[in-house]
């Protein structure tokens, strides 16, 4: 399997949802791309997500296909990674064991207060998600609905 082309920057993150700026990308970037190969694949369906990820790849993202993108493929895949990001990102695991994450002279938030962000930035992306399916009822492209192999993706939501 080759490496993911991730379809938004981890400082998209912070601009869209409002997550620090000081957030190192590299811990962002395996967030998205669950989101992205989960998420973001169910609801685009496989020829859909394919045209997005080639089209954003080249440069060549127009029309209804560049529409769908800016309005709805960066604010659902910001706030399901911010979701994914929270419920997995509170410890390291590293070849000395698993330790809690926290910054120095500051207070870890309690598990039951990430649990509810996580689910209020996953009712958030549910929300954009609703709003694509809207879109693209009045605005048809061929990809989308011609090839939702189910198989070939992974439905996270009410596994976290």
């Amino acid at each position: 399997m080759g490496k993911i082309k991730i379809l938004i920057k981890p400082n998209t993150i912070s601009e869209t949802v409002g997550f620090g700026g000081n957030i190192d990308p590299d811990q962002l970037a395996p967030s998205i791309v669950i989101a992205q190969t989960t998420q973001l694949k169910r609801i685009l369906g496989i020829d859909l997500y394919n045209k997005i990820s080639t089209d954003y790849s080249a440069g060549t993202l127009s029309g209804t296909y560049e529409t769908i993108y800016t309005d709805y493929v960066i604010d659902t895949l910001a706030f399901f990674s911010c979701s994914i990001y929270l419920s997995i990102n509170t410890s390291k695991t590293t070849n000395a064991g698993t330790y809690k994450v926290g910054a120095e002279g500051s207070q870890n938030t309690p598990a039951n207060e990430l649990t509810i962000l996580g689910k209020t930035y996953e009712a958030i992306a549910i929300s954009y998600e609703q709003n694509f399916y809207d879109f693209i009822a009045k605005n048809p492209v061929p990809e989308y609905g011609q090839n939702n192999d189910t198989q070939n993706t992974t439905n996270l939501i009410g596994w976290y």
